[in-house]
């Protein structure tokens, strides 16, 4: 049990330094089940961090930009904050203060992404998008969920954004 707890450690851990080019859950995921799954998803460094944000916030923007349906890419972007959020938190040591400060920052940005007019995308890139929003979104429900009712986001949240989704 021991050596198969240990496999699975260092796999999680291995998996987490890898480099990514596409938004993950990795992070979002392991912080909404707690302490133990948090340490278990390992410590990005900040180079890492600075690398997913960069693609959720490009993923998020283009989105946006591609006129995704707004409630769509609303739900996408929380995922990314608590994304986001964990993931600065696991990089500094962090933990569940510093996660809600991480999702705070990021659902700042989010709003700002929302409003802002960017150009937009070719059609490829607009068609990943349609795809990408709602699947992420429904891939990041249950830990979005859990991320709440463990006091690692705000409800507030939903009414600021339901207010740029009108």
């Amino acid at each position: 049990m021991r050596i198969a707890l240990l496999a699975a450690l260092l796999t999680l851990t291995a998996c987490a330094t890898a480099p990514e080019s596409l938004p993950t859950l990795r992070y979002a995921d392991a912080a909404s089940r707690g302490a133990f799954a948090a340490l278990l998803a390992g410590r990005p460094n900040q180079a890492q961090v600075d690398r997913v944000t960069e693609n959720w916030s490009r993923a998020l923007g283009d989105s946006f930009a591609c006129r995704v349906p707004m409630r769509q890419v609303i739900n996408a972007g929380l995922v990314g904050a608590l994304e986001v959020g964990a993931m600065n938190a696991a990089a500094s040591g962090g933990g569940e203060r510093e996660v809600r400060e991480g999702v705070a920052r990021y659902v700042g940005q989010l709003a700002e992404m929302a409003v802002v007019r960017r150009e937009r995308p070719d059609a490829a890139r607009c068609d990943a998008m349609s795809a990408w929003a709602p699947q992420t979104a429904e891939a990041g429900r249950e830990a979005v969920a859990r991320a709440r009712r463990n006091g690692l986001m705000d409800d507030d949240y939903g009414l600021l954004l339901d207010l740029l989704g009108s």
